[in-house]
């Protein structure tokens, strides 16, 4: 068979189509290939840390789990309450103990709600949270 003839046989069965659709396939294969191995350690220690990233990631979502409670139990007056009482804090410093709070709003002349009533109230809905042993410190998301 003639080249003439085997052209024309290419052209009117899509070949040349079929011919780079052929090699776009390959190197794109080829180009993909070639990412992987060049970021195979950032896939190898993302596969050795998945418990550490799967605990990141429930940390993340209960975070704003418990933000949005903090945001429901959060009423107005609570809220004024509680940037009363973090005004008093840098008083007792960053970490400071329940009692040590309570007694210092006392001393302020705070008797009404009482204090151990707001503090607990404080604690329900998450504005304090426990850092260590007996000390606390104010969610960050805590009235200002």
């Amino acid at each position: 068979m003639q080249i003439a003839t085997l052209i024309e046989q290419v052209s009117a069965h899509n070949g040349w189509n079929m011919a780079l659709a052929g090699i776009i396939i390959v190197f794109s294969c080829l180009v993909i290939l070639a990412l992987a191995i060049s970021r195979i350690h950032k896939i190898l220690e993302f596969i050795e840390n998945r418990d550490q990233l799967r605990l990141n990631i429930r940390q993340f979502f209960m975070g704003r789990e418990k933000e949005k409670q903090v945001a429901s139990l959060l009423t107005p007056s609570l809220e004024l309450e509680a940037a009363r009482y973090k005004r008093l804090t840098p008083f007792l410093g960053e970490s400071f103990s329940l009692k040590g709070l309570i007694r210092f709003a006392e001393g302020r002349g705070i008797t009404n709600p009482p204090p151990e009533k707001m503090v607990r109230q404080f604690l329900e809905v998450g504005l304090l949270k426990k850092e260590v042993r007996n000390l606390f410190t104010w969610e960050e998301s805590a009235a200002k």
